[in-house]
C-alpha cells in the first residue's frame, strides 16, 4: 500500500489527504462534538427544569407553611368552647342582625362527630330582611370566634315588599369532643 502511494501523482496525493482530512474532521465533529453539545444542552434542560421545581417546593413550602398556620388558629378555636349551645350562639347572631321577628325557626338536624369533631347542623329561617342584612348574618357567621360552616343558602324576594328577602341557611357548627 505504501508502494502504491508513492506511485502517485503530487496532485492526486494532495486530493487523497484532504479528502482523509475532512474525514478525520467530519468523524471529530460527529463523535466528538455534537454528543459534547447534545450533552450540554440537556444538561442545560436539566437545570431550568430543577431550578422550576426548587422555585415549586418552595411554594408549596409556604402554603404548607400558611395552611399549618390555619389549623393551629382552627384547632384553638376549637378548644376555646364557649358556654353557649349551637342553636344560642346562632339566635344571638340572628337576633343582633334583626330583629326576633325576624326569626322564623331555627332547627336542629343530626348531629354527627368526624374523629374528635363533633359536628352540629341548625338549620335557620329569618324573614324580611334587607340585603345588608343578610350580608352582616353571613360575615357574623364566618368571623364567629366558634367554627362554623354555611353549606347550604336559600335567598328568596318577598312578594310583598321586593326589597325585603327571606333567607334559609343551613349552618355547621364545630366544636371538639372532650
Amino acid at each position: 500500500m505504501i508502494e502504491r502511494l508513492r506511485q502517485l501523482e503530487k496532485r492526486e496525493l494532495m486530493m487523497l489527504s484532504f479528502g482523509a482530512l475532512f474525514l478525520v474532521v467530519v468523524l471529530l465533529y460527529i463523535g466528538l462534538y455534537e454528543p459534547y453539545q447534545m450533552a450540554l444542552t440537556n444538561a442545560d434542560k436539566a437545570i431550568a427544569s430543577k431550578r422550576r421545581q426548587i422555585i415549586e417546593v418552595q411554594q408549596l413550602q409556604a402554603d404548607y407553611q400558611q395552611l399549618q398556620q390555619q389549623t393551629q388558629k382552627i384547632e384553638s378555636q376549637l378548644t376555646a368552647r364557649s358556654g353557649l349551645s349551637a342553636l344560642a350562639l346562632l339566635e344571638n347572631m340572628a337576633s343582633s342582625v334583626g330583629s326576633r321577628e325576624n326569626l322564623s325557626y331555627i332547627r336542629p338536624q343530626p348531629a354527627q362527630t368526624q374523629g374528635d369533631i363533633y359536628i352540629e347542623n341548625l338549620d335557620i329561617k329569618l324573614e324580611k330582611l334587607t340585603l345588608q342584612q343578610v350580608l352582616q348574618l353571613l360575615w357574623s357567621i364566618a368571623e364567629a370566634k366558634t367554627p362554623m360552616q354555611i353549606k347550604n343558602v336559600r335567598l328568596k324576594k318577598r312578594f310583598d315588599d321586593k326589597s325585603l328577602t327571606d333567607a334559609t341557611l343551613t349552618v355547621s357548627v364545630f366544636r371538639k369532643n372532650r
